[in-house]
């Protein structure tokens, strides 16, 4: 079977319950997870609503002849479908690792363009956050107003409604917040 390739323009609906256990829990360290998820929904802020079509979920696209990341799907995706940079949105990642320097550069200059859109981002998981650049990355996007945060049960609970094929089974935590209190403190540490 040859593998999903993600289109920047196209988001997945919802992603199958193995895959978000596999790669959403809150871990030090996740070996084998080289892939990264982003949940996502856009509220108008006019409403302060969403429709289906104001949510769903990336994965990075990872091939050496084109790497392209959730966020950067995201914010590609996202220059198509709302143009307009006076509209106010409130815009929510759930993200299954945090992002890397790069794109946290990239999503900075994203909101420089968009100024009328609040962003949060609530992550499973922080990407080497021992490594003093991934630590700068997260710090530039606090500074730019990005309300940052480990992913919580409510957090959990919350992907599991909306972007997991959940087929009516309730939701259970499982091992999910294993490194939660280490990880919360940690990001905490970083944006002092």
């Amino acid at each position: 079977m040859e593998p999903w390739r993600p289109n920047p323009r196209n988001p997945m609906d919802r992603i199958d319950p193995y895959t978000f256990h596999f790669h959403f829990p809150n871990l030090l360290y996740a070996n084998g997870r080289k892939l990264c998820y982003l949940c996502f929904q856009v509220e108008r802020e006019d409403d302060f609503s969403y429709n289906d079509s104001d949510r769903g979920v990336f994965r990075n696209k990872v091939h050496h002849w084109a790497r392209c990341h959730a966020e950067q799907c995201f914010l590609s995706w996202f220059r198509d479908q709302y143009p307009y940079r006076d509209e106010y949105y409130n815009v929510t990642w759930f993200l299954s690792w945090s992002p890397c320097p790069t794109c946290a550069e990239e999503v900075v200059e994203f909101l420089e363009e968009y100024r009328n859109l609040t962003l949060s981002i609530f992550t499973s998981r922080l990407y080497y956050f021992w490594d003093p650049n991934y630590q700068e990355g997260l710090c530039k996007l606090w500074d730019a107003g990005v309300q940052l945060d480990i992913m919580s049960y409510d957090d959990f609970k919350h992907c599991w409604d909306n972007f997991v094929y959940n087929k009516g089974m309730c939701f259970q935590r499982w091992n999910l917040l294993k490194d939660y209190d280490f990880l919360a403190a940690e990001l905490q540490e970083i944006l002092r």
